[in-house]
């Protein structure tokens, strides 16, 4: 039973991909918290602070159909790397603010609009790319097991 539910991890490269990105949720998942309570503690502004994920969620809605056209013309890994890439380096911006006491508002604002773009690219790379690490029959199981973990972005 435990065999057909974790059929698609026997892949090497769906694994490693899938740690990567669980690892990666976490991580977003963490910055959205800590994010929401800065914006909070900073500003007690209710309005700014249902405006950070508004924020990271329009350019998904705007731009994830544009993000699959690329996902289908251009190397899909590159794309993925591309918006982990520019995740991250949000992530570190912010990090780094914070820890010298010079964040504003708008800093996290600003980012949540830019992680946003990213994500508009690299789910469609991401959901893209999952059919060439697994075999034709194997499909199903790796999609449940990446949507069923809300990996898929």
């Amino acid at each position: 039973m435990l065999q057909r539910v974790f059929k698609a991890f026997q892949y090497r490269d769906f694994r490693l991909m899938w740690i990567g990105a669980c690892t990666s949720a976490i991580g977003t998942w963490m910055q959205m918290l800590a994010q929401g309570w800065l914006i909070w503690k900073m500003s007690h502004s209710p309005f700014l602070l249902s405006l950070d994920p508004i924020l990271q969620a329009t350019p998904i809605f705007l731009f994830s159909l544009v993000g699959g056209v690329f996902a289908d013309r251009i190397e899909r890994r590159h794309l993925l790397m591309f918006s982990q890439f520019l995740q991250m380096t949000c992530a570190l911006v912010l990090t780094f603010l914070v820890g010298f006491q010079a964040v504003k508002v708008w800093h996290f604002l600003t980012c949540s609009f830019v992680v946003g773009f990213a994500q508009a690219f690299g789910g469609p790379a991401y959901t893209a790319l999952i059919p060439t690490l697994v075999s034709k029959e194997d499909m199903p199981n790796a999609i449940a097991s990446t949507q069923s973990s809300s990996m898929g972005r």
